[in-house]
């Protein structure tokens, strides 16, 4: 109880009713008993308190919309209680210890999940297209991205709740987590303004870290039977963001993979009440002979024609054909512009806008914009040289950097870096590789993510004796036709 509500941020926002995170963390000792005795109650009754379910919406408008009728150019972020957040949190961990001990759900299932974060999805892709490209007889690789509509929103609380019975997860979970989805209440804060409590329609609310795990519960058998089809094909599953991959030699074969996985898709759809948008499928393809196969294939899903494209964002992370990066390098660019306009904005508008401050934003924000999971994208070179990418964003710190310490341009970039005590971005992209590479060494997911390899490299080789079989008895037979 005391780690849980002691993990809650201190000086994280909380709902105006509420009290705030850092009081109740100063009072912990005295009011530990009480707590631990309520939220023994809610878990053995089953029951999440009406009072829990109410929360705020603080509504904000996103920058360089030109119409804000819609409502998707607001952005919404949720005040939580805190007790609630504690209790949820408790759930969560209980939840999760669960899953991890009797595995009910599949590894290619990330995110809500112990020690699975965006880095892990993205190594687990990336290792898995090198191990098709690294076998013997040369393979195209495919990636569908799938798109639910309103994903969360579309949940039924039935089939959640029937999964969770048919994965044997323990009873009291189940029931409270009826309690929990039920009569869900918020306030819109807008202009100043609050509005009356309303009830929440959302079948799952997407600002809850449980409704993550729960959501994993809910397409864990979409996964299932996909994985199911014994051919070809790997699926990556983080929350709501689904990309099967498939892999053969033969570009058509792919088309008709897809196909035979994306009506598994729809039949799931079907029986859990969730929706697609063809519309919004993107469709694009790994291999390092672009020239072998070809590029322009198209797959025909329902009344939408998916065409394939160059480059596809997957997770924050824009992958290219060769995955050599280009692309994320290119999106980084571009979004530093819009950081360098926003850090302007604040200083300007911002009274004693000092530069430890600046500063402090720009490590916090910008910089880690720049080095957003860059273990995985980012090599350490063998020489001291940097590297051509390294050069392209060191370029974009240089700029920052002379802007928040107002430098003069020609001062020479070593002593800025001194003066305003901040490492080159060499040297801090080759501190993250190696926090990662000792973190991997202790890390289970490391070692699942080989296991996945290995399981395609075993079946690439069957395939691959079967073909080498193939070609020797036809060589055989034309050797004899010919004779």
């Amino acid at each position: 109880m005391k780690q849980t509500i002691r993990r809650v941020k201190a000086d994280k926002a909380s709902s105006a009713s509420d009290i705030s995170n850092k009081a109740l963390q100063a009072s912990l000792a005295e009011l530990i008993s009480v707590l631990t005795s309520l939220f023994n109650v809610c878990v053995t009754h089953k029951y999440h308190s009406k009072q829990f379910k109410k929360t705020q919406t603080i509504v904000l408008r996103k920058l360089k919309k030109s119409d804000y009728i819609n409502s998707k150019t607001y952005r919404l972020i949720a005040l939580l209680n805190i007790m609630s957040k504690a209790l949820k949190l408790i759930m969560i961990k209980r939840l999760s210890d669960i899953v991890e001990t009797y595995r009910m759900l599949s590894n290619a299932q990330m995110r809500a999940r112990r020690k699975r974060f965006i880095i892990s999805t993205l190594n687990l892709l990336v290792d898995q297209v090198h191990t098709v490209w690294d076998c013997e007889i040369k393979y195209v690789i495919f990636m569908l991205s799938l798109d639910v509509v309103e994903a969360f929103n579309q949940v039924s609380h039935v089939r959640l709740l029937h999964t969770l019975k048919m994965k044997r997860t323990s009873s009291y979970i189940i029931k409270w987590t009826r309690s929990f989805l039920k009569n869900r209440e918020t306030s819109l804060i807008f202009d100043e303004q609050t509005s009356d409590m309303r009830e929440v329609n959302a079948d799952i609310s997407q600002r809850f870290l449980i409704s993550s795990i729960l959501f994993l519960f809910f397409n864990a058998s979409l996964i299932e039977k996909c994985e199911a089809l014994r051919i070809k094909i790997e699926v990556l599953d983080f929350v709501n963001d689904i990309n099967i991959l498939v892999y053969d030699r033969f570009t058509e074969e792919i088309c008709r993979t897809l196909s035979k996985a994306h009506d598994v898709c729809a039949k799931w759809a079907r029986t859990h009440d969730a929706t697609f948008a063809p519309e919004k499928y993107e469709l694009t393809h790994f291999t390092r002979k672009s020239k072998r196969f070809d590029m322009t294939t198209s797959i025909q899903i329902e009344s939408s024609v998916i065409k394939s494209k160059s480059d596809v964002r997957v997770l924050e992370v824009q992958l290219n054909m060769k995955l050599q990066w280009d692309a994320h390098l290119r999106q980084i660019e571009t979004n530093h512009v819009t950081r360098m306009l926003t850090l302007s904005c604040l200083e300007v508008f911002t009274w004693e806008a000092i530069f430890t401050k600046a500063r402090q934003v720009y490590s916090a924000v910008v910089r880690s914009e720049i080095a957003f999971e860059a273990s995985v994208w980012h090599q350490r070179s063998k020489k001291d040289e940097l590297s051509s990418k390294e050069r392209r964003l060191e370029t974009l710190q240089n700029q920052t950097l002379h802007h928040v310490a107002e430098a003069f341009k020609r001062l020479n970039i070593k002593t800025l870096e001194t003066e305003t005590y901040m490492s080159s971005l060499h040297v801090h992209l080759n501190m993250l590789q190696n926090k990662i590479t000792l973190h991997s060494r202790v890390n289970d997911r490391t070692q699942e993510i080989r296991q996945a390899c290995e399981l395609i490299r075993v079946r690439l080789t069957k395939v691959n004796r079967v073909i080498s079989r193939s070609l020797v008895i036809k060589k055989i037979v034309l050797l004899n036709v010919f004779i």
